[in-house]
């Protein structure tokens, strides 16, 4: 398989550390974000903090780990790195995939149920079971996120389990 030079290596590189880090800022942006939510008093706010959350999840937070798990893949498939040759790219490969497959299944549409109900409800939102399960769910998954991708990124710096063929 043909590949990449080393420039298109550079340049894959430079969008991978920029879509992964746009990732890395908005899941701890979201695990830090409910801090705010402790003085809302009004439906109206309510509904805008869901709709801030909804807009970071949606159209900063998946766009950038889509882009990740791309150019990991061109990575894989066009450098010497491969998919399963070094321990700290299985272990890059599996927390993206379970990250990704998470987010798009459970957390993503519950982040959107979140902001149907503070629509719907407004402040009597905070009465509501689900919505209240989802904001703790959401806390805990942006703190493991958050821990998941922090090792990965030292994994990458360090890249313990070398050459697992050997």
């Amino acid at each position: 398989m043909k590949k990449l030079t080393i420039s298109q290596q550079k340049l894959l590189k430079a969008i991978h550390l920029v879509s992964v880090s746009l990732w890395f800022s908005s899941v701890v942006t979201l695990m830090l974000l409910p801090i705010i939510s402790k003085k809302i008093t009004l439906g109206d706010e309510l509904y805008m903090y869901n709709l801030a959350y909804h807009f970071i999840d949606m159209f900063i937070l998946t766009p950038a780990a889509i882009i990740t798990l791309l150019t990991g893949l061109i990575y894989s498939l066009f450098t010497k790195w491969g998919f399963c040759r070094h321990g700290w790219i299985v272990y890059k490969w599996v927390v993206t995939l379970l990250i990704i497959i998470t987010g798009t299944f459970y957390l993503g549409p519950m982040v959107t149920k979140l902001l149907e109900i503070s629509k719907v409800k407004g402040i009597a939102a905070l009465q509501d079971q689900y919505y209240l399960q989802g904001e703790i769910v959401g806390q805990y998954a942006a703190i493991i996120n958050s821990s998941l991708l922090i090792i990965a990124v030292f994994f990458s710096i360090y890249k313990p389990w070398k050459n697992i063929r050997k």
